[in-house]
């Protein structure tokens, strides 16, 4: 039985001073995450397409609003994907011998 409370109020791999995490923290981790940014970066790229984008027609991202806000969703989407958690033995130094 632990009888320090750093100790109890440790949970698996929260580290030490850390609480269970919380709803930033579990949403920062998460799949829906990519979404949120996916739908950032498509809006973003409509945006940039109807406002900015080419007017003639010669450019293949930028001439339809459609295509732009897709390559904005997959570009948010690559951005927004959440990382592979590292294991305890990954971040442990490695000992010379």
């Amino acid at each position: 039985m632990t009888d320090s409370p750093t100790e109890a109020s440790q949970g698996a791999g929260e580290g030490p001073g850390r609480g269970p995490p919380g709803p930033w923290r579990r949403f920062s981790r998460s799949h829906a995450r990519a979404a949120a940014t996916a739908l950032l970066g498509a809006s973003a790229g409509a945006a940039y397409a109807h406002f900015i984008g080419c007017r003639t027609g010669t450019c293949p991202l930028t001439s339809n609003v459609w295509i732009a806000s897709l390559y904005g969703g997959a570009v948010g989407a690559v951005l927004g994907w959440p990382n592979r958690r590292r294991d305890a033995r990954e971040r442990l130094p490695i000992e010379p011998g």
